[in-house]
């Protein structure tokens, strides 16, 4: 049984927790996420099944997308409402306008450091273990992108957003952080994942549905056509097909117009998925090939 679920996340559990209900649901250990959700958040949560597991690695460097309620005037140690208040400060004096102009200041590449209450490791240790121990250490500033920022909503007290961002994105730090760029302070206080990558939350399915389905392979997208974003390549000539799935590179047609270094998948005459690789040299170098049905 293979192929990537789309899961509603709901509050309360871990992206592990998921994963360990999933195992028994589908009655395997091959099951993996593509994207971490923090306890309190809910939303899109696609998760690998069987031979989808191999897939993990592209689709969690999907675009994602969220909405968040921010609330001003406090900041906590977790970033969100989970937390213990740490600073508090007036409510911003800003005008919705100017709150718009102030959100567009973090388009682009931007440097986030990673909250201490967070997965990343530092020197061997999760940061969260770190910090429960009360032990700061200093976190190096990573790049992250965002894409788009719109302001849904917008008074002293809150405001809700929708991000479109990169892989990497800690939206609750990006809250804190514009919260800042107004002269206040301020926390996540919700937050839902909308979008990652070509599931959305119109098609997620909830967990409690899962568990109580007779026949939950019935929610399985099939590992091609998650990758419905990422560019396709025909491999007609039957033996040109046996070498991409030899793993050897080929000036499969319509390689040379793709740009060095980009993802793209290899079909076969069928349309089924038999390769990922990458552009080299005009050519297209399989990095993971897949057998005849092993995609179903």
């Amino acid at each position: 049984m293979d192929g990537i679920v789309n899961v509603m996340k709901p509050a309360g559990m871990t992206s592990h927790d998921v994963v360990a209900k999933l195992r028994r649901i589908y009655h395997t250990r091959k099951v993996g996420h593509t994207g971490t959700l923090d306890p309190d958040a809910v939303g899109v949560l696609p998760v690998c099944i069987g031979q989808a597991t191999r897939l993990v690695e592209y689709l969690t460097d999907k675009e994602k997308t969220y909405k968040t309620v921010m609330k001003f005037g406090s900041e906590t140690n977790t970033q969100d409402a989970s937390g213990e208040v740490t600073v508090t400060t007036e409510l911003p004096s800003l005008s919705r306008e100017e709150f718009v102009a102030v959100t567009q200041q973090f388009i682009g590449e931007i440097q986030q450091i990673p909250p201490m209450y967070s997965a990343i490791k530092k020197d061997g240790q999760p940061l969260y273990k770190l910090a429960r121990q009360g032990i700061d250490v200093e976190v190096e500033p990573r790049p992250v992108v965002i894409h788009e920022i719109k302001v849904l909503m917008y008074q002293p007290e809150s405001a809700m957003l929708e991000i479109r961002c990169g892989k990497g994105t800690y939206i609750r730090t990006l809250c804190q952080d514009i919260a800042r760029a107004c002269g206040s302070s301020g926390h996540m206080a919700y937050l839902m994942r909308t979008k990652s990558g070509v599931f959305g939350a119109d098609t997620a399915v909830a967990l409690s549905r899962l568990e109580e389905s007779e026949h939950p392979e019935q929610f399985l997208m099939d590992m091609n056509t998650s990758l419905a974003d990422m560019p396709a390549l025909a491999v007609k000539d039957a033996a040109m097909l046996v070498r991409v799935q030899n793993g050897l590179a080929q000036r499969v047609p319509g390689a040379a117009q793709l740009a060095e270094g980009t993802v793209c998948r290899a079909l076969d005459s069928q349309g089924n998925l038999v390769a990922i690789g990458t552009i080299e040299k005009e050519s297209f170098q399989p990095n993971k090939v897949f057998k005849s049905g092993e995609t179903v």
